[in-house]
């Protein structure tokens, strides 16, 4: 129909107008509100995104923490509060000295030690000993502790050479702190002695070798005298002691008694191997060996004063009476008398006498050349 409301265009409907009488596009508000959420949304994604971001970081943080504080190695901080001692053995590694530790309350755990020595690259410069650490103290600082020097704790005794079994054990007892007679029975006690194949004395005396020692907190009696006695036998085998002797006719025990005899008598090294060969000369011709150490050690052993000697009593060890050499060593020589007894001098000398202040010798085969310097030695005093 003409003039019929299906004949006008959407705009001029009057459905469609607009309250201004604007014509009304169908959907074109709708169309306006979705363009400004989607603005607006894209206004607020960045902000979404950041609060989202933090979140994440945040749980991974709590996350990682957790964790860490899981897996974390267990350590003390700082350098540690009082003292303790731990023992290193020989052959311990990081590992073992860690567990002892552990033990001895310096340690949170073997790790906190273990990656301290790892880190300080001087796990192998652990030595073996007793030694002064702090308690409850990081790994870092029980280490520093074990490699300071000053944190060891030994007991060092120096054994003079010439010196009688009786002189080092009573210096033992005085350095180490351990009873006299728990050192006394350890040298009587020969078989734990651990002596060369082929020696089997009745004392230790002439195996107590003269050398410094150190000894660990808590080592025993035996440990102490075995040590001194382990140290005799690393010198006589590095002399071939037991084939030297031999070579000079002897058995490797009556080598000893004259390195025991020269250690007593020679003060001088060039001396050494001619009072050797004095006393292998006069054993040779059945002369007593007439050596007054030998005289005074036997005095000695009776408790009585080495001084109060007359060289007259029925001992076998008043070798100016009784030929050939003395029942045991005399002393506990060190290495020069040791080698001078197998490798004695060449010469027919039969005495030797103290020739000036110093205690030089001379040596001579002529009997009256002796007595002679005898009384010149009486005269200026110089121990004869």
């Amino acid at each position: 129909m003409e003039g019929s409301i299906d004949e006008l265009r959407d705009d001029e409907h009057l459905l469609f107008a607009s309250p201004d009488g604007a014509p009304h596009v169908p959907g074109a508000r709708k169309r306006s509100q979705r363009h400004q959420g989607r603005r607006r949304a894209h206004r607020f994604a960045p902000f979404v995104a950041i609060i989202l971001i933090l979140g994440l970081i945040g749980v991974s943080y709590k996350i990682v923490t957790s964790v860490s504080k899981r897996f974390a190695t267990p350590d003390y901080s700082g350098s540690g509060q009082g003292f303790t001692q731990v023992k290193v053995s020989p052959g311990d590694g990081a590992s073992d000295v860690a567990a002892a530790m552990v033990r001895a309350g310096v340690v949170k755990s073997s790790r906190a030690f273990i990656t301290a020595a790892e880190d300080s690259g001087r796990a192998s410069d652990i030595q073996a000993g007793v030694y002064r650490v702090p308690l409850r103290a990081s790994g870092k600082a029980a280490m520093a502790a074990i490699l300071d020097p000053a944190n060891r704790l030994v007991s060092e005794v120096t054994i003079p050479e010439g010196y009688t079994e009786k002189q080092v054990l009573t210096l033992l007892a005085s350095k180490t702190g351990l009873p006299i007679a728990e050192l006394r029975a350890a040298a009587g006690r020969i078989s734990n002695l651990g002596l060369p194949e082929g020696l089997s004395p009745k004392t230790a005396e002439g195996f107590l070798y003269p050398s410094t020692y150190e000894f660990d907190p808590g080592q025993t009696a035996d440990q102490v005298v075995q040590q001194l006695a382990a140290q005799f036998g690393t010198e006589y085998r590095k002399l071939g002691f037991a084939a030297a002797a031999k070579a000079q006719r002897l058995t490797p025990y009556q080598a000893l008694i004259i390195a025991s005899l020269i250690e007593s008598e020679a003060k001088f090294a060039e001396d050494r191997p001619k009072v050797a060969r004095v006393i292998l000369n006069r054993m040779a011709k059945g002369t007593p060996i007439g050596i007054d150490a030998a005289n005074r050690y036997g005095v000695a052993l009776t408790g009585k004063d080495p001084n109060s000697v007359t060289y007259a009593e029925n001992s076998p060890y008043n070798v100016r009476t009784h030929p050939g050499l003395p029942p045991t060593p005399v002393s506990n020589p060190g290495e020069a008398s040791l080698r001078a007894a197998i490798q004695p001098a060449a010469g027919n000398w039969l005495y030797y006498v103290v020739a000036d202040a110093a205690g030089h010798h001379i040596f001579t085969a002529d009997e009256k050349a002796w007595s002679a310097a005898v009384a010149k030695c009486k005269a200026n005093g110089w121990g004869c």
